[in-house]
């Protein structure tokens, strides 16, 4: 039985024993070396003060970043074929304005401390830390805490590999276990008994409006807007049901889980949710070209798109406006055998079902007024 948030004072002061309810307060980070399991184990029983469960300890390994460097070596080059089908997919978003026409590959990077990862498949938390961040260092130990009880109550891989069919239910998902572990990194943070009453005067607002400003960003990949949506706007997600239900209807998100990331961009509001596919046979392309990708993207990045294109201000109105009468979309990355030409054609589904909106965008005026032809607006 979970706690309303009303009750979440009286939970807290419950789960860490009526003697001592100090121990649901986070210590600073200055005296919780977070190598050590005596902070591990104070940081998982705050998180659990908040959340009003009872999980074991995970399997934390800290490493140095030369350890964690030798056991992750990285991945090797890309094959040409791979390589030859990566550029033709850069290419094709930077036509949706989703990436950056300029843009060049850097070179990877050594992981550096502080680097704190939870690893649902082999339920660890992977600590790389070295002292001279210590804050970031305790609120990446909470995360990773927070999303390693979620992981144990609802198998995260699990609901990745059964529901995440297409990359806008994938992104749906990770905004609602990102947003999460975001909000309760940030009560942990905040150093309060009383969580309930914090979780009222908690607020995303601000950072969402940061977050708008990636979407307008043309200089920013769609990745890292779509990275701060999830934990941003999926913590707003989460914290309006922790407001209206305490933890039970936090829990309620998972058993109805979010297929779409019109539940977050909804900023809380509820959504018709009548999404539907769009299965339309595909044309033949024109002659020398192949269907290199086939996906539904979703509202948030036909937004990042729209807000890119046209230059409008991105409200929250508009976002929701969106998110409700959100029904499905359809992305086809086509590309030439023989050549660096490529096209895009993303196709938006009206109440229907039907195809109401067609984008196509291609890297020459001929290929463009062919695959026009092929799917007229």
């Amino acid at each position: 039985m979970r706690a309303s948030p009303l009750a979440i004072s009286l939970l807290a002061a419950a789960a860490c024993g009526t003697e001592e309810p100090e121990s649901c307060l986070l210590r600073s980070a200055s005296s919780c070396d977070v190598r050590e399991v005596d902070c591990q184990e104070h940081a998982h029983a705050v998180i659990a003060c908040i959340r009003g469960t009872d999980h074991p300890l995970p399997q934390i390994e800290v490493m140095t970043a030369d350890e964690y460097a030798d056991a992750n070596p990285p991945a090797p080059p890309r094959t040409p074929a791979e390589q030859r089908l990566w550029d033709q997919h850069v290419r094709a978003y930077a036509l949706l304005n989703l990436w950056p026409s300029k843009w060049k590959e850097p070179a990877p990077t050594p992981v550096v401390a502080p680097h704190i990862a939870y690893d649902a498949t082999s339920d660890t938390i992977i600590v790389v830390a070295d002292r001279t961040r210590r804050d970031t260092e305790l609120y990446g130990l909470l995360y990773a805490l927070a999303l390693a009880d979620r992981d144990r109550e609802s198998d995260l891989s699990g609901l990745l590999l059964t529901e995440g069919g297409t990359f806008d239910s994938k992104s749906g998902l990770s905004a609602l276990f990102a947003g999460e572990a975001t909000l309760f990194a940030g009560m942990a943070g905040a150093r309060e008994l009383d969580y309930g009453e914090l979780a009222e005067r908690f607020s995303y607002l601000e950072a969402m409006d940061g977050v708008r400003e990636k979407f307008a960003d043309r200089s920013a990949t769609w990745g890292e807007a779509m990275s701060l949506f999830q934990y941003i706007y999926g913590a707003h997600y989460v914290l309006s049901a922790f407001q209206r239900g305490g933890m039970g209807a936090v829990d309620a998100l998972y058993e109805d889980f979010p297929t779409s990331t019109a539940y977050a961009l909804a900023s809380g509001n509820s959504i018709d949710a009548a999404f539907s596919a769009i299965d339309l046979a595909l044309p033949a392309p024109p002659e020398g070209f192949r269907y290199l990708s086939q996906d539904s993207l979703g509202p948030v990045m036909l937004q990042i798109h729209r807000t890119r294109e046209t230059g409008d201000e991105n409200t929250r109105a508009v976002e929701q406006s969106l998110a409700r009468s959100w029904v499905g979309d359809r992305l086809l990355v086509a590309g030439s055998d023989t050549s660096d030409t490529v096209a895009v054609v993303w196709q938006i589904a009206g109440p229907g079902g039907e195809v109401a909106e067609t984008i196509v965008r291609a890297t020459d005026i001929a290929t463009w007024d062919a695959f026009e032809a092929l799917f007229p607006g």
